[in-house]
This record gives structure tokens, C-alpha cells and sequence, in this order.
């Protein structure tokens, strides 16, 4: 009989923590489509809020007071402003000021891998204001859409095929099945995207691929940095779900891949 009762009260919690997390989810959709459907200022704006959550949460995987954790944090989103909205140039010296402070002042252990998402993030939230802003809505959908297909596909092929680790000690419970299942969904919704919109021609099937692998790496690195920090989620902000970085870590790493290509000047190879 208690074993019964302990089942029961398990599935009622698991029933509870799905409810939350899709409510959760429903909400967080809901939010990202309106403002990615304003874009402009609109859009732009909810991307310095959002890197407030990012640093904060980054800042948690360490020994960090709560002063400095608010005082950086804020710090790093007008930085970020002055890059979008001032000069680049400008910001990336008040970046160097930002980085030595929290090598010398703060002293946080893995300094080198967290600077390092800091820059990824800077530069990431950088290039999906400029898709958005400067190539267009249909665009952004698309890697969005191959960011999200990349993480459902790694979860539906890994776990109905499974299979071996991928890097069991960094991320247990993904294998190479969801990897390579990830990048087939990726290059499936790419289709869609080929056959309904004129914006997106067939180049786009092979790019499809790169965005989800850069997603995976995203992925990857932060929970490379959670597991240095012996932590399971980024924080507790979003209900059922974690924190920022575990929702978004997949788009940090294929917005950095963006901005890897317009660096290097590819872009219209892509667009």
C-alpha cells in the first residue's frame, strides 16, 4: 500500500510539474511571437531586458554577492544598448572595463568559460536584433524554427532510439541519435520554409544543418558551465522550466553562428 501511494503521489507531482511547464511554455510563445511580430524598438528593447536575465543567472554559477550579481547585470544590458543603439566601438571598450571588473573585483572561478558566453551572448543578442531589424521577420522565424526543431528532434530520436552518449559527462542524457535527429527536423521545417515562403530559397536546406549543430554547441556549452557550477538549472525565474539560459541556451549558440557569418561577410550566402 505505500508503495501504491508513493507512485500515485509521484505521477500527481509529474502531472503537476507538466501542467506548469506547458502553461509555462504556452506563455513564453505567446510573448516571444508578439514581440518578434513588433520588432523595431519593440523588439529591441525586450533583448536588453532579456540580457539583464542572462548575466544574472551566469553571475549565480559562482560565489557572487547579490550587489554585484544586480550591479553587473545591469551594467552588461546598457552596454549592450550603447552597442545597439550608439557605437559598437564604445561599447566594446566599456565590455573591456565590465570584463576586467569581473576578473579583479568579483574574481569568479572559470573566469576564462564565462567570459567567453559573455562575449557569445553580446555578440548573439547583437545579431538577432540585426536579422530582424535589417533582413527581415521571416528570416528570424526560420532560425528560430530550426533552433526549436533541432532541441524536439534531439528529444524524440534520443529517446525512442537512444543509442550512445554524446558526451555523457557534460550532458548524460543526450546521445548521438538526437543529435543526428535534431538536424533532420531542422532541415525538415527548413523545407516547409522553402515551399511557403519566397524569402527562404533551397541554400537554406544545407544552412539548416549548421544552425541546429550551433544550437547543439550552445546547448552543450552551458550545461558545461551548470555542471562546473555542481547546478542542475540556471536558476528557478520560469516556472517548470528553469531559468533564461536553459530556454535559450540553443538560441544563444545559433545567433552566435549568425553572427559568425556576418563577420565574415557570407551572409549572402545565406540571404
Amino acid at each position: 500500500k505505500i508503495w501504491c501511494c508513493f507512485k500515485v503521489m509521484s505521477f500527481q507531482i509529474k502531472k503537476s510539474e507538466l501542467f506548469i511547464r506547458t502553461i509555462s511554455s504556452i506563455i513564453m510563445i505567446f510573448i516571444a511571437t508578439l514581440l518578434i511580430g513588433a520588432g523595431g524598438i519593440v523588439f529591441e528593447i525586450s533583448l536588453v531586458l532579456l540580457s539583464i536575465f542572462f548575466v544574472w543567472e551566469i553571475l549565480g554559477f559562482g560565489d557572487v554577492t547579490k550587489y554585484y550579481r544586480k550591479l553587473l547585470a545591469f551594467a552588461f544590458a546598457i552596454l549592450f544598448a550603447i552597442y545597439l543603439w550608439l557605437d559598437p566601438i564604445i561599447s566594446f571598450i566599456i565590455f573591456s572595463m565590465f570584463l576586467l571588473f569581473y576578473k579583479f573585483i568579483v574574481k569568479p572561478n572559470n573566469f576564462n568559460k564565462r567570459a567567453v558566453y559573455l562575449i557569445i551572448i553580446l555578440f548573439s543578442l547583437g545579431a538577432m536584433s540585426s536579422l530582424r531589424t535589417d533582413i527581415g521577420l521571416i528570416q528570424t522565424l526560420w532560425v528560430i524554427s530550426c533552433v526549436v526543431a533541432s532541441d524536439v528532434g534531439g528529444y524524440f530520436f534520443g529517446r525512442s532510439i537512444g543509442g550512445p552518449k554524446l558526451w555523457s559527462k557534460i550532458s548524460p542524457k543526450k546521445t548521438w541519435s538526437g543529435i543526428l535527429g535534431g538536424w533532420f527536423l531542422a532541415f525538415l521545417i527548413t523545407y516547409l520554409f522553402v515551399y511557403y515562403f519566397d524569402q527562404i530559397t533551397y541554400i537554406y536546406l544545407y544552412w539548416s544543418v549548421f544552425i541546429a549543430i550551433s544550437s547543439q554547441v550552445g546547448d552543450l556549452y552551458e550545461s558545461a558551465l551548470k555542471r562546473s557550477a555542481g547546478i542542475k538549472d540556471s536558476s528557478n525565474l520560469i516556472p517548470g522550466h528553469g531559468g533564461f539560459l536553459d530556454r535559450f541556451d540553443g538560441m544563444i549558440g545559433a545567433f552566435f553562428a549568425i553572427f559568425i557569418i556576418e563577420l565574415f561577410q557570407i551572409n549572402y550566402w545565406v540571404y
